[in-house]
């Protein structure tokens, strides 16, 4: 995306503008569920034509929750996604239905819908404050949801900030990642609307 990395003044920029959107996604998942959520970002990073599958919770399968984002520019291109690893997503299924762990044991039509609607809701809220910095009405699409082994579904290489997510359902935490692809006019948009201006300017198109 970028030739010159983010640098850790901006990260920490960033992270700020995160937090708010984990303090908003841990609302809506509490009104949700009616159970107690924190999130919680210990860690966020600038990737660049990365190899996803080796930075994803985890060891075994994973699942990707994505959903295209609209409104930050006219080309488009911006999407968000949620990535668990599947045990992990199956284990934060059972408590948000109160159910028992060993009653999902793969993720079916049920974990596909309860799954879909987390991704969702933390995508929202995450693009929204987005949306909120750059003085914008952006909105997310349709969620899609893709399961397997992480070789399989982590196919795409990842261009924007990688954030680690810890979920915290009552007394247990999970761990996340959130991932926020931007497009080199986004991003650039998104650092001026943070009061900086040594920013990359993206090349016009040829």
């Amino acid at each position: 995306m970028t030739d010159t990395p983010v640098t850790a003044r901006q990260l920490d920029a960033i992270r700020e503008v995160v937090n708010i959107g984990g303090g908003h996604a841990a609302t809506n998942l509490s009104q949700l569920t009616g159970l107690r959520v924190m999130i919680s970002v210990p860690r966020i990073q600038w990737v660049s034509n990365g190899e996803p599958a080796a930075t994803l919770p985890g060891s075994g399968p994973i699942v990707i929750v994505t959903v295209p984002i609209v409104g930050v520019t006219e080309r488009g291109g911006e999407r968000a996604a949620l990535i668990l690893a599947t045990d992990t997503a199956l284990r934060m299924v059972a408590l948000m239905l109160r159910r028992d762990a060993h009653a999902h044991g793969e993720i079916g039509a049920l974990e596909k819908s309860a799954l879909s609607e987390m991704g969702n809701i933390v995508c929202a809220a995450y693009v929204g404050v987005l949306g909120q910095f750059l003085g914008k009405g952006v909105m997310i699409g349709t969620p899609t949801l893709l399961e397997g082994e992480r070789d399989d579904v982590a196919h795409d290489p990842v261009n924007g900030l990688m954030i680690e997510t810890d979920f915290t359902f009552l007394d247990t935490t999970f761990e996340g990642v959130f991932v926020l692809s931007h497009t080199d006019v986004s991003f650039s948009s998104l650092l001026r609307a943070l009061g900086f201006t040594d920013v990359h300017e993206p090349r016009a198109a040829g």
